[in-house]
């Protein structure tokens, strides 16, 4: 018989990943009939989705259920980052175990395909937003999906094997406390053309990493860099997807953001650096 995705998930944490803390006080969290409860009994219940909400109070942000929901359509439909997750799954297949964490792993498109494409290692993703782990949870049912916050993370020190953090913030001292020994970091950052067409169409400028890339090799030896180029051809729906999901539109005039929704087709840049790193 099948198991519900809450019965799924539970085992999931229970015999792949027991290392989760409770955000309140800190003890270890162990599975007991579909929750996770600490000595002091702080529970947390699975939802029926499987996911696991580890945040002691709501938290407010810009990205919504929406927002999430066209990053799904880009990322798994239009398959937009999969030059960039073909590469990673490259770089890890040397591995034969162990657990990778997305560190704002937001709906949860980018770790699911590397779990996919990846026999033996476990994944977990953790987001502070709750509606992209709702998100994540109702696509993709293989990784282990946790709202939580990636600045003081509810994950015992020196547990994870791998880290991705995929174009969005880092704390990079919860990356070097979470990692094993051996363990490394997989940091994806934008290059000078990313998104260029869009960028160029509201702003007209392009993007610099330096500040992004200086922080990681403060904390991290550099292991590798992988760069990837790519440019692609979006139809009308990829098109307003990526519109919907990027906070690039945030700061766009409206008409701008609408003119480009408009179009038909266009080709658009996949400007990427993979940088592999390993703890100092």
């Amino acid at each position: 018989m099948k198991l519900k995705k809450i019965e799924a998930a539970a085992i999931k944490v229970r015999e792949t990943f027991p290392h989760l803390l409770c955000p309140i006080c800190g003890e270890q969290l162990t599975e007991q009939s579909l929750s996770m409860i600490c000595v002091n009994s702080h529970q947390f219940d699975f939802a029926k989705n499987g996911s696991l909400h580890l945040l002691t109070k709501p938290i407010k942000t810009k990205y919504t259920k929406e927002l999430f929901e066209a990053r799904h359509t880009l990322m798994s439909e239009a398959e937009f980052f999969k030059p960039v997750i073909n590469e990673v799954i490259t770089h890890l297949k040397r591995r034969d175990s162990g657990v990778i964490l997305d560190a704002g792993c937001g709906e949860g498109t980018h770790l699911a395909q590397m779990i996919e494409g990846l026999s033996g290692l476990a994944g977990i993703g953790i987001d502070l937003a709750k509606d992209g782990i709702q998100t994540a949870a109702r696509y993709y049912g293989e990784p282990i999906w946790i709202t939580a916050d990636l600045a003081n993370a509810p994950v015992q020190s020196g547990t994870v094997d791998v880290i991705l953090n995929i174009l969005s913030p880092a704390n990079y001292r919860e990356f070097t406390r979470l990692l094993k020994k051996d363990g490394e970091v997989v940091k994806v950052v934008p290059g000078a053309g990313y998104l260029k067409e869009l960028r160029s169409h509201y702003f007209g400028d392009q993007y610099k990493n330096d500040d992004t890339v200086s922080a990681f090799y403060e904390h991290f030896n550099i292991e590798k860099k992988i760069p990837v180029h790519v440019t692609q051809v979006l139809d009308q729906k990829a098109i307003s997807a990526l519109v919907d999901m990027t906070p690039l539109s945030w700061h766009a005039a409206p008409e701008k953001t609408a003119s480009f929704k408009s179009l038909n087709q266009t080709e658009m840049t996949l400007d990427i650096e993979i940088l592999i790193g390993r703890k100092k």
